[in-house]
């Protein structure tokens, strides 16, 4: 909960400085997290630089691995049922 109040204070001091709403604010703020999910979820990308926060990147034979890993633990139905 303390990381929301965090959130929430940085938004009101853009806001206050900068203008606009709290919810353009906060899907500006949002967004860039939730485009790193979407790439490292799809596993196509070399690497994801975010200013101030340090470059995101996944090694690939770590993909490979855990899909891999994944795909073994999924139990399929038969389709030989009596």
């Amino acid at each position: 909960m303390a990381q929301n109040k965090v959130k929430e204070k940085i938004i009101q001091e853009i806001k206050d400085e900068m203008g606009g709403t709290t919810k353009e604010l906060k899907s500006i703020i949002e967004s860039q997290f939730e485009y790193l999910a979407y790439k490292m979820g799809k596993g196509e990308f070399e690497g994801i630089r975010l200013p101030y926060f340090g470059l995101f990147h996944c090694n690939p034979n770590r993909v490979k691995n855990l899909n891999h890993e994944t795909f073994q633990r999924r139990k399929f139905p038969s389709s030989n049922r009596d």
